[in-house]
């Protein structure tokens, strides 16, 4: 297997790389078994919304000669600007986290997360995650929302230290508020 290496992503070739791993691995193109086993994303993202936000948070991605693994970081503010993201950051900022309101916390937002199938079940998760916390630790939290039936998903978010404070709706399909407490959890080993 080539050498994997992580980094922020920089390029519009890497941000079109990220639309490709999200292409192959969005919901609606998976059959029932591969979405069961493997895994799903929901959202899609345009390149110049990808561009936008990356000026501003830079995707954590994972790289061999092609993107073949990326977290994407958002912002509040960048989030506003998708319909799904604003859905979510506003059920998010309705939850509640050690007695205090998310909105009146610093939060980032693991916009998407997604590991090329070949790559998956060898750590790069909690890689991705740890240097997505290396760059975003001026955040207390990061934040995110699963559908309820990525079971792989939930189950690698709880194991990176991820706890669920709550539930949404993502599209007409029911999820997982689920919140990284990086004062107060442990830290994916890379």
């Amino acid at each position: 297997m080539a050498s994997v290496s992580i980094k922020l992503a920089t390029s519009v070739t890497e941000l079109n790389q990220i639309i490709e791993l999200q292409r192959q691995n969005l919901r609606a193109y998976l059959s029932d078994a591969e979405k069961a086993s493997q895994g799903f994303v929901i959202a899609q993202y345009s390149l110049p919304f990808l561009k936008s936000i990356n000026e501003v948070s830079p995707a954590i991605i994972l790289k061999t000669d092609e993107v073949v693994g990326y977290a994407i970081a958002v912002t509040n503010t960048q989030g506003s600007k998708h319909p799904l993201l604003s859905t979510m950051l506003s059920q998010f900022d309705k939850q509640t986290h050690h007695g205090v309101a998310l909105a009146e916390e610093d939060y980032i937002v693991v916009g998407q997360l997604c590991v090329a199938k070949n790559f998956r079940a060898k750590g790069y998760v909690d890689q991705l995650y740890s240097f997505f916390k290396a760059n975003y630790q001026s955040y207390s939290y990061c934040v995110t929302a699963i559908d309820s039936e990525n079971y792989r998903s939930l189950a690698v978010h709880r194991r990176c230290g991820f706890k669920k404070i709550g539930t949404l709706t993502l599209g007409e399909r029911p999820g997982e508020i689920v919140i990284w407490d990086w004062n107060n959890e442990h830290s994916p080993k890379p």
